[in-house]
């Protein structure tokens, strides 16, 4: 039985019946498929026709934690761009039409639930092809887990024909009344509220509630998170409004396929609260990062006729740890036949942050005093604070290959102090050999030299000693210093290749590096992570050679052959912090 509410909603209504769960769950299938269906599968497909954001937004507190939106309709570009793309791909449909598809898989959806509705004569006359879902807030979870708030969460379904909705909404009704299920009706800001819920438990944690208006089909956990929406509409300052969130957007692509905006400063604000009444130890760690954590970010997808581009921007964090831009020269000092490089700066100083969250967190325990005083004779015993060892590190860079089948990975750090690293690699030295003779673990230390410069080899044959071999391989970590530049290898290959480049031999010199540079970014930038596709798929055939499966050949590298490489180029723009980079196909 369907009941309505005679009181507004600020009165206290009469309900109808309790829904038992799977009830709710019957009218979640029904009423929020489309939305669901829409928010997974639209947020990859979809074209946004303008730069601002759409309509739903307005819908929203301006401190909303999280929102997303799309359209299921691409422009001309992005379809265009969309076609070009899966051209590339046998196994796919060139001719594909997002909002077709996601008519389809809502139909089975649909007839799945046994409901007598159908995309063409329910849904698709009023659905305008816009979808957007929110995170309204971030409540903190008590001590109790039975009394753990849940966020308040919404879709939004964009409405042209409010008349075709509002039978829609009335189809929905009918047929949850079939079913036993009853739904109480109230009024807000000049809008029904039709609301679900269970026991009075249940109602409290995961309630369900609906609205149709004029130009959006609003879906939320609770009837109260429908009326914040409509005061957030009916008001001057939403989130469409949001100041801070249009300049964000100003830095991303106007015609895109998706948008992801996200509040940091309230989910980070929460959590603190939540630790510190949890663990003050944990706290002392997470200050020391919290205040670097930009405070507002947006993301976006769109199409190209090559590449699935991505953009974000963030506002810039404060603290010593803010990006900035510089040209570095790391990746000269890698081979080009790296799979994975990623580099930035500041990172003695991140790291040295990190060590001193570290330590805090342990003084913060109950037994801190003692730990700390035992800490601080290791520090005694090494000639300098742990912070020393790492402090003297200016720019870095991580590479990772694969040589021969067989892999690598290493260090490109720049020396702020050249003295100063020197000395902390000899104590490094030092305290490796000292310790491997009180442990007993089989350990050699070696020097060589390539090409004029020092190399030095630890070999660490682990769980081995007088009398002991368990047989596992040995672990080797080489280092080496030139003219200011640490190399620290994994392995044996990438130092003395690193050390051993000549001309063009370098993934800065590789043509594709430096094409994906100056596409998305530039070499004047923040910070660079590219990871060669084309490359990794390679090794992996040629480490997997005959355990690859028999259908690999014909059915799946087809369609992996496409996959080029993956780029992210950071750049600081004025007091935004912007990054670009995209999958780039063949």
């Amino acid at each position: 039985m369907i009941t309505e509410e005679v009181a507004t909603s600020q009165g206290t209504p009469q309900r109808g019946r309790q829904l038992s769960r799977w009830q709710l769950a019957v009218i979640g299938a029904v009423v929020a498929l489309a939305a669901g269906i829409g928010v997974v599968l639209g947020f990859t497909l979809v074209g946004d026709r303008t730069g601002a954001l759409g309509g739903a937004a307005s819908y929203l507190p301006a401190d909303a934690v999280m929102y997303g939106e799309a359209h299921l309709d691409l422009s001309p570009a992005q379809a265009t761009s969309l076609r070009a793309i899966l051209r590339r791909f046998p196994a796919a449909d060139a001719d594909l039409v997002p909002l077709d598809a996601i008519a389809d898989a809502v139909d089975q959806g649909l007839a799945a639930t046994k409901a007598n509705l159908t995309w063409a004569t329910d849904i698709g006359p009023w659905f305008d092809g816009r979808v957007s879902f929110a995170v309204l807030d971030y409540p903190v979870a008590s001590t109790g887990a039975t009394n753990m708030p849940l966020p308040s969460v919404a879709a939004m379904l964009g409405v042209k024909d409010a008349a075709a909705a509002g039978a829609f909404s009335d189809k929905v009704r009918e047929l949850a009344s079939q079913k036993g299920v009853s739904l109480s009706s109230s009024q807000h800001a000049g809008v029904t509220i039709w609301t679900a819920e269970g026991d009075v438990q249940l109602a409290a944690r995961s309630g369900f509630a609906y609205a149709v208006t004029a130009d959006e089909l609003l879906l939320a956990n609770g009837r109260s998170t429908i009326e914040s929406m409509l005061d957030a509409h009916a008001g001057t300052q939403n989130l469409g409004t949001q100041q801070e969130l249009q300049q964000l957007i100003s830095h991303l692509p106007a015609d895109r396929v998706g948008f992801f905006a996200i509040d940091t400063r309230q989910m980070v604000q929460e959590l603190r609260s939540q630790v510190e009444r949890t663990d003050p130890s944990v706290t002392a760690l997470l200050d020391q990062y919290l205040a670097n954590v930009p405070p507002f970010a947006v993301s976006s997808l769109s199409l190209q006729d090559d590449a699935l581009a991505f953009d974000a921007a963030t506002t810039l964090p404060g603290g010593d740890l803010a990006p900035a831009n510089s040209r570095r020269d790391l990746a000269s000092r890698v081979p080009s036949d790296t799979l994975l490089f990623a580099d930035g700066g500041r990172v003695g100083t991140g790291l040295a942050r990190f060590v001193t969250g570290i330590k805090a967190g342990i003084a913060a325990q109950p037994d801190g005093s003692q730990a700390t005083a035992q800490l601080e004779q290791v520090e005694a015993a090494m000639g300098g604070s742990l912070e020393d060892f790492v402090s003297w590190i200016g720019d870095g860079a991580l590479a990772v290959g694969a040589t021969n089948g067989t892999p690598w990975g290493g260090l490109v750090l720049e020396a702020d102090d050249v003295a100063a690293a020197t000395q902390r690699l000899g104590q490094l030295r030092g305290l490796i050999e000292l310790g491997a003779q009180q442990s007993g673990e089989a350990v050699r230390v070696t020097t060589d030299t390539v090409g004029g410069v020092e190399v030095t080899t630890i070999r660490a044959a682990m769980g081995s000693g007088p009398g002991v071999d368990v047989g596992m391989p040995e672990t080797v970590v080489q280092y080496a210093m030139k003219d200011g530049t640490v190399l620290i290898g994994f392995g044996d290959q990438f130092v003395a290749r690193s050390l051993g480049l000549a001309a063009g031999e370098s993934l800065a010199a590789s043509d594709r590096f430096k094409t994906a540079l100056a596409r998305f970014g530039g070499e004047d930038n923040a910070g660079v992570a590219f990871v060669d596709l084309a490359g990794v798929r390679q090794a992996v055939e040629q480490a997997a050679g005959q355990m690859l499966p028999p259908e690999y050949a014909a059915q799946i590298k087809p369609n992996v052959e496409p996959l080029d490489y993956l780029v992210n180029v950071t750049r600081v723009e004025g007091n935004v912090v912007v990054t670009r980079g995209g999958l780039v196909l063949r």
